[in-house]
């Protein structure tokens, strides 16, 4: 498993916290910043909509008003209650009355009067070329112009879109066309008087009052038609297009959608007077421009804010996790068996009370180490006792054996020889006293039990000793090496027809003891090498038969050698076998390199 650092989960964790904190504020910031924009931008175009359609219907009041003065005017009335052709003196002061009119308005391009003599008592007649005068008498009427088609104001006014003005022959201008009905007074019409605004006023205005880089201004008339458009040839030329369905239905209010690939606001405000609608364009890439300043702000803000707890958080973290961490050096100290510590931390949070709970349990551990220690020790002690109390008797049965033998074939003197190796035998372990000796000492031990077998076997048995100087004085369990060559002489050179050699040698290999103990005795088969490995591996030689068994079985001796060792050295030690049928038996100790007296020496 991955150990993660307090200090590194705190950091990540605060960071955590501040970045989600910076982001959710920021969104929610921005988002409440780009409504008020758009809030802000909707009120504003709405105020300007709202003045250019009051500027819009002060001119066409205004026109309306000049169209009333004409009306009201007596030869105005005069005429259009009788219309004839030609001259005369009424209708060459007309054409001045309307003339005048026109020089002091420079924004209206002509004022026309039509009479149709549709009067109480008279058909109605046709509006025709020669009766109508123009307030600019030099070009003559269109004689092509349609009179069929020309616009009837629905309640005595009517207002249209931009258009070609066609009545005078040879003048075609852009205007913008105020139409009123003149009534007899007595349910009848006179006529109508037109009113020609400049389109040139209302494409000045308009684009005067430009919202925005790029943002303009359009007016669309009551049935879907463009009365303005600053890019009106595009228009008609279905080059740029315009939401007018979208816009007709909405009449006031804010659009907003995409067109020609960009985002935009439609602010749309009607004329009271036209009953035209008046929309204000405006990009929201414009109306968004804050927004950019505003995120590199707050990024600018967010980043020093990050810093800053970053920083904080850094030294909190670092407040706490550094008493954790004295805490743990502590306890990995314990941990390579360093009981003999003091855990203190200089802190006044709860790692301090964990720390003391650890301080007690430590000592506490100390204390048990200490007490497990003894009682091993005295276990151990009654457990070597107990196995070298094994060894012996086992020893002095096979001697005794040998000796009983031997009288019954009245070879006194070779059993008086045994007899006194025998009690040379026992007066080195018990002269010596102690559990550990010398290898010297185990080669004594060894020379004079093969002595005493020798004696036994005669020219059946020799044997031959031989140990580095070097392992002379080191130390090591006595009799663990008399049991394996006890061993190979009654399992391997006792059931051989042709006499046998035992040899036993030391040497030092890879810093440690090595012991053979070889013989070229009858040997064993794999199989039953594999089992005597087995059981000398297995806990306390479980399944091992008792001396006197077949050859795999190694006896109690084998078994006794094998525990002890694993006892007193551990595991990585103990004892080991090779061998083949027909050609002998080796078997090996291996022990750590001891000079002097180990530690925990038993007295016996």
């Amino acid at each position: 498993m991955r150990i993660r650092r307090i200090q590194d989960s705190l950091v990540r964790a605060f960071a955590l916290i501040v970045v989600m904190t910076i982001v959710l504020l920021g969104a929610a910031s921005l988002s409440f910043f780009r409504r008020t924009l758009v809030d802000a931008a909707q009120e504003s175009t709405m105020q300007f909509a709202a003045q250019l359609s009051r500027i819009v219907d002060n001119y066409i009041a205004y026109m309306d008003d000049i169209a009333l003065v004409v009306m009201g005017d007596a030869d105005v009335r005069s005429y259009m209650e009788s219309p004839r052709e030609g001259g005369g003196p009424a209708r060459a002061r007309i054409e001045r009355f309307l003339g005048s009119i026109r020089n002091v308005r420079r924004d209206i391009d002509g004022i026309f009067l039509l009479p149709t003599r549709k009067a109480e008592g008279h058909p109605p007649e046709p509006l025709e070329a020669a009766r109508v005068i123009a307030s600019a008498p030099g070009p003559r009427v269109n004689p092509f112009y349609d009179f069929a088609s020309y616009p009837r104001p629905a309640r005595g006014l009517a207002v249209s879109s931009a258009h070609v003005e066609d009545l005078m022959d040879g003048r075609y201008p852009w205007v913008i066309s105020l139409v009123r009905e003149l009534s007899d007074g007595k349910g009848g019409s006179l006529g109508y008087i037109q009113v020609d605004l400049n389109y040139a006023i209302i494409d000045s205005l308009c684009r005067d009052a430009q919202p925005g880089a790029s943002g303009y201004v359009f007016i669309l008339g009551s049935s879907g038609d463009i009365v303005y458009h600053p890019r009106q040839q595009l228009i008609y030329s279905s080059l740029k297009s315009e939401r007018i369905p979208e816009l007709l239905a909405l009449r006031q209010g804010f659009l907003t959608t995409t067109v020609d690939g960009r985002s935009i606001l439609y602010t749309a405000k009607p004329s009271e007077k036209t009953g035209w609608i008046i929309v204000v364009v405006s990009y929201m890439s414009e109306l968004m421009a804050g927004t950019r300043r505003a995120i590199l702000t707050f990024v600018v803000i967010a980043g020093l804010c990050f810093a800053l707890a970053a920083l904080v958080s850094s030294l909190v973290s670092a407040r706490i996790s550094r008493p954790i961490e004295a805490l743990r050096k502590s306890m990995q100290e314990v941990e390579k068996g360093n009981f003999d510590i003091d855990i203190t931390v200089e802190t006044s949070n709860e790692v301090y009370q964990l720390a003391r709970d650890c301080d007690i349990a430590v000592k506490k551990v100390r204390d048990l180490i200490e007490q497990n220690r003894q009682e091993g020790e005295q276990k151990r002690i009654l457990e070597l006792r107990a196995l070298q109390a094994q060894i012996n008797p086992h020893f002095l049965y096979n001697t005794l054996d040998s000796i009983i033998w031997m009288i019954e074939l009245e070879e006194n003197q070779e059993a008086i020889d045994v007899t006194s190796s025998l009690a040379r035998f026992f007066r080195l372990g018990v002269n010596r006293g102690s559990e550990y000796i010398t290898v010297r000492t185990e080669i004594e031990y060894l020379e004079t039990y093969l002595s005493i077998q020798k004696v036994r076997y005669k020219n059946k048995l020799d044997y031959e000793i031989g140990f580095v100087p070097e392992l002379y004085e080191c130390r090591l369990l006595k009799l663990l090496v008399q049991p394996l060559v006890e061993n190979a002489i009654y399992h391997g050179i006792k059931n051989k027809e042709a006499p046998g050699v035992v040899r036993v040698s030391g040497s030092l290999e890879g810093g440690a003891i090595v012991i053979r103990v070889a013989d070229d005795g009858v040997g064993m088969d794999a199989g039953r090498l594999e089992v005597l490995r087995r059981r000398l591996a297995s806990p306390s030689g479980q399944g091992v038969e008792p001396d006197g068994g077949p050859p795999s079985a190694g006896g109690v001796g084998v078994r006794n050698v094998q525990e002890r060792i694993v006892l007193c050295y551990g595991a990585e030690y103990g004892l080991s076998y090779e061998s083949s049928p027909g050609e002998g038996t080796i078997a090996t100790i291996r022990l750590p390199l001891v000079e002097g007296v180990p530690a925990g020496e038993v007295e016996v």
